[in-house]
């Protein structure tokens, strides 16, 4: 680190413990406050969505992956089997920071997660954060972030809810939760098994009959998934102060590896993935006033079998501390403190020796009404890792707020951030293709935005713009280097574009009506000079579309709800240089709820891909078209 940047820490640390040794005398019941730092808070500038739970009740049964292709205008790569990754802004599967209770869940080996293994049934609520937060998150936060989280909620006495799904091509999901809280003590535990066996007839565009010049039919073989999944939460007040948390969340993925179409056709092998995965967090809060205290602990266990090939496991452990200070009114604002420390272990088959390595995070946070409209956030970040490359990650933004009344708010706001993302292990110690001296890639994300918001009477309104440019240098990519393919340093990338969010809530009569349209422009090429733009020149990057949205419909009336949501993602270049045409789904669902007492009943119909839309998310991989799901959901609170 330079002198600067530890002379800096000194200071944060020595006024850390200064505010500590003050008197706290002011006593705050835990109820009236967030129990946990809530960091989005100082990502001022930022563009952040919410997938609350009434959201999320309409994907429970699928992934991270169907959630976003429903809500958000992100692009994720799938197959039809159990391979899903995302494209968040134009960048790299490794660019997104996966979050959950504070730690980042992204694989050390490959460097990010497969969206298909998070499922939404296990969470109430997602947060989306576009856009670099290396400053808040650390490595992996170039192109975007997303927190799995769970809310606690006391007094809710004892609650069960069940969950049972049957859909087409031998899909079957069970999902059940219970849960139990009072004044002091709250307890949730959620388990699902699904299982599908993705046996879809499609048109097999690969393979041509030529007796009849026309392409075959066939049906999708060797697809099949099996996941489950628990989750097991604890959380305890011991005093009106002090509180204590616990969460266990252990996942077994199993799949097929789908085969592509001619493949499928003529014969190919049969291949399986299996993923074990645990994750532990415990960790104390203490609260008074305007000071908040907290730490943690965390352990993550990473385990892969590929083709149950027992001499090629691949195996990692990561062991976490972290420490953090909150006061709410450090110099008229907000201000945040503390350092995170990661112990990470590997025992992968491909590499010479297990490997090993320490990382230490410091950083802190400052959030000031600088006047009475505008909202500044200063974000600092050092990650240190032992033995190889240190990073600073600093961000900047604002908050400006033009108009507010009862029925308008107008705000506008600015952000300016460095990100990093430290190489996989594979990228450095696979061997013999590895390279030991690959650096680091490192991001500027500059962005500006906008939101308005109307509420009238019993309707509301909400838009918003956002404009970005993003700079990726030092972007990785594996390349023929000799008789090999290893990872350099060898592209300048830059990510561009717009955002745009409307969404609708109004009442008509015993009738509750919400849609919104999400649409967004990437457009992401190699670049020589960053600030040199030649559009002519610029090949888009492949797998990403320039162009994405969706749209969505919720109609409730008295017990009765329907849902209809439709996506389009644009046309997309193979690495083989051809354009991937693009395709709009829909899907539709419509169910009722019915009351007796405590109990809640309720019965969905789901259609999806209503059109019959036969299309390919990767080249040459079969997609299944239309079909359908009934799900049965019971609940007692």
């Amino acid at each position: 680190m330079s002198i600067k940047k530890i002379t800096y820490l000194g200071l944060v640390f020595f006024i850390h413990f200064t505010i500590i040794g003050q008197t706290i005398d002011t006593i705050v019941l835990l109820d009236d406050i967030e129990l946990t730092v809530k960091k989005q808070k100082f990502l001022v500038g930022s563009k952040i969505e919410t997938i609350d739970s009434v959201k999320l009740s309409l994907v429970s049964s699928g992934s991270l992956t169907d959630m976003i292709n429903r809500y958000l205008p992100i692009y994720v790569k799938q197959d039809a089997g159990g391979l899903s990754t995302i494209r968040f802004r134009g960048t790299s599967p490794d660019h997104t920071a996966i979050m959950f209770d504070g730690i980042n869940i992204n694989s050390l080996t490959l460097g990010h997660s497969n969206m298909s293994n998070i499922s939404m049934f296990l969470f109430d609520e997602v947060k989306v954060q576009f856009g670099s937060s290396s400053s808040l998150y650390g490595t992996d936060a170039i192109g975007g972030s997303i927190q799995l989280n769970n809310q606690i909620k006391w007094n809710k006495g004892f609650n069960v809810e069940l969950q049972q799904d049957i859909a087409s091509f031998g899909s079957y999901f069970t999902g059940l939760k219970l849960g139990y809280s009072n004044h002091k003590i709250q307890y949730a535990i959620k388990a699902f098994y699904k299982q599908k066996e993705n046996n879809f007839s499609f048109l097999n565009t690969a393979v041509k009959d030529f007796e009849t010049d026309k392409f075959v039919d066939d049906v999708q073989k060797n697809a099949s998934i099996k996941n489950y999944g628990i989750l097991q939460e604890f959380n305890f007040k011991i005093s009106e102060k002090l509180f204590f948390y616990t969460k266990q969340w252990y996942q077994n993925n199993w799949y097929e590896i789908q085969p592509n179409m001619s493949e499928n056709y003529y014969g190919a092998d049969y291949k399986e993935m299996e993923n074990n995965n645990l994750r532990i967090t415990a960790g104390l809060n203490y609260n008074s006033g305007k000071h908040k205290f907290t730490t943690g602990l965390g352990y993550v266990y990473d385990y892969q079998l590929y083709d149950n090939n027992y001499d090629q496991t691949i195996s990692t452990q990561t062991i976490l501390g972290n420490i953090n200070y909150f006061n709410s009114d450090f110099l008229y604002g907000d201000f945040n403190i503390g350092m995170n420390y990661s112990h990470l272990m590997s025992d992968v088959y491909a590499y010479k020796e297990d490997i090993s390595e320490d990382r230490l995070d410091f950083f802190s946070s400052y959030k000031v009404k600088l006047l009475q409209k505008l909202t500044m956030a200063v974000n600092l970040r050092e990650s240190v890792v032992i033995d190889y490359t240190n990073q600073f990650a600093p961000s900047l933004g604002f908050n400006y707020m033009f108009t507010e009344t009862n029925e308008n708010m107008l705000t506008g706001s600015f952000s300016i951030s460095k990100s990093f993302k430290i190489p996989t292990f594979n990228d450095r110690y696979w061997y013999p293709n590895g390279n030991p001296d690959i650096l680091p890639e490192h991001g500027m994300n500059y962005e500006i935005g906008s939101k308005y918001h109307i509420k009238k009477d019993k309707s509301s309104i909400d838009f918003s713009f956002n404009a970005f440019i993003m700079n990726i240098d030092d972007w990785i990519q594996w390349v023929p280097s000799g008789d090999m393919w290893r990872p350099q340093n060898i592209k300048k990338v830059q990510s561009m574009g717009v955002e745009l969010n409307f969404n609708k809530e109004c009442e008509l009569g015993d009738i509750d009506l919400i849609w919104g349209v999400n649409y967004s422009l990437t457009d992401v090429s190699d670049v020589d000079d960053f600030w040199n733009f030649h559009f002519s020149n610029r090949e888009q990057l492949f797998y990403t579309p320039k162009h994405i949205a969706n749209v969505y419909t919720t109609v409730e009336y008295k017990s009765w709800y329907f849902n209809f949501s439709g996506s389009y993602t644009g046309k997309r270049l193979t690495e083989s240089k051809e354009d991937l045409d693009g395709y709009f789904l829909a899907n539709t669902s419509i169910g009722e709820n019915f009351y007796l007492k405590e109990n809640t009943f309720s019965i969905n119909f789901n259609i999806n891909n209503i059109f019959n839309k036969a299309y390919q998310n990767q080249a040459y991989y079969a997609m299944p078209g239309r079909n359908f799901s009934l799900s049965l959901k019971y609940l007692y609170n």
